[in-house]
């Protein structure tokens, strides 16, 4: 009989909130609470405070991360509960960006997806994060190391980076001639760039491994960079960016099909073969390039991995403090000068892209 009245109590409450009475207040007011809270936490809020309390410390390319998810994520799911969405939905956003070829992009929006779910969970905002186990193998990652370009395909990559002109033209050119990532340029900053000591200045927020990273410029770069376009009215501005400077260049994935496009036809335009075919390369592979002939042109392991950012190895990293810098901007002049005599062996005034 005494299990009874627990049982008699809850259809008691049931009946009272069915009927609009007072009983059970304290369940009902906790019932309206949840779904109060629920419909506050749309993706749109919680992705406010995830940046604001976990991206913008723990990320150095966090406004990039914000601004690929409100491009992309936002206006289909940004006014929907975090608890609603479903895996589902996600990977329509992804199989949308793969059917237009932004590989890249897609990885990208998976990436932080899971990042925000997971701290969401952690934050109980949800109790599931609902893209855990997710499988996408169209977004595996290409392992190899990558491959060092011959002299002609250097040419025929410079003089397509040269036809397509500014932002992603201009880009290429300066990613060939420093061997540096592509983010490190590509969301580059005019405050970045010291004009007293022509330079790269990328501060431990921004640099990958979270130190401070200087790329000289050499001579050859610096007639490139004043070439480039001045976005007036504004303070600081994205030196590569194809709306006035107020957002970085984007649209990476259409860019290197461009850019391969015109390069094929450069290259069967030398050989003189209409059917030649440009072998697959990655943007990555401009750097494998710059340390091979690096190595060619007499520089050691430690210069080459000072220039091209690698963190320094075992001991090294605790103990050897040196900077590198002018053996950096020896090695930079160098490799520029060694890279415009292959893709330019006739000499004369050097082109821009800008």
């Amino acid at each position: 009989m005494a299990g009874g009245r627990p049982r008699r109590r809850q259809r008691a409450c049931q009946g009272n909130f069915s009927q609009g009475r007072r009983g059970c207040r304290p369940e009902s007011r906790a019932g309206a609470s949840s779904v109060r809270e629920r419909r506050a936490n749309t993706f749109s809020a919680v992705l406010e405070r995830h940046i604001r309390q976990d991206a913008a410390r723990t990320i150095s390319s966090w406004q990039n991360v914000e601004r690929v998810l409100r491009l992309h994520v936002v206006p289909r799911l940004g006014d929907t509960p975090m608890a609603d969405i479903r895996r589902a939905d996600v990977h329509e956003i992804i199989d949308d960006l793969v059917t237009s070829g932004r590989i890249g992009t897609a990885r990208e929006v998976r990436k932080q997806m899971s990042r925000i779910f997971n701290w969401a969970t952690d934050r109980e905002i949800i109790s599931l994060n609902p893209l855990s186990g997710m499988k996408r193998a169209d977004l595996a990652r290409n392992t190899e190391a990558g491959r060092a370009l011959s002299d002609i395909e250097l040419r025929s990559i410079w003089q397509a980076a040269e036809e397509m002109r500014y932002p992603f033209g201009s880009l290429y050119q300066f990613l060939m001639l420093t061997g540096q990532r592509r983010a490190e340029w590509a969301f580059s900053q005019r405050s970045e760039i010291d004009t007293a000591n022509r330079w790269l200045d990328l501060g431990k927020e921004r640099f990958k491994s979270r130190r401070e990273h200087i790329v000289p410029m050499s001579d050859s770069l610096w007639a490139l960079f004043e070439r480039l376009p001045v976005w007036a009215g504004a303070n600081d501005y994205f030196v590569f960016s194809s709306r006035h400077g107020h957002v970085p260049v984007a649209g990476f994935s259409q860019g290197k099909r461009a850019l391969d496009d015109l390069a094929q036809e450069y290259l069967r335009k030398e050989l003189g073969k209409p059917d030649a075919v440009l072998q697959h390369y990655r943007i990555h592979d401009f750097r494998v390039t710059c340390e091979t002939r690096l190595a060619h042109l007499g520089f050691n392991q430690e210069v080459r991995d000072a220039v091209l950012g690698h963190a320094k190895p075992g001991l090294q990293k605790t103990y050897n403090k040196h900077d590198y810098l002018e053996e950096k901007r020896r090695a930079l002049q160098a490799y520029a000068e060694h890279l415009l005599a292959v893709v330019n062996p006739q000499g004369g005034v050097l082109r821009a892209a800008a």
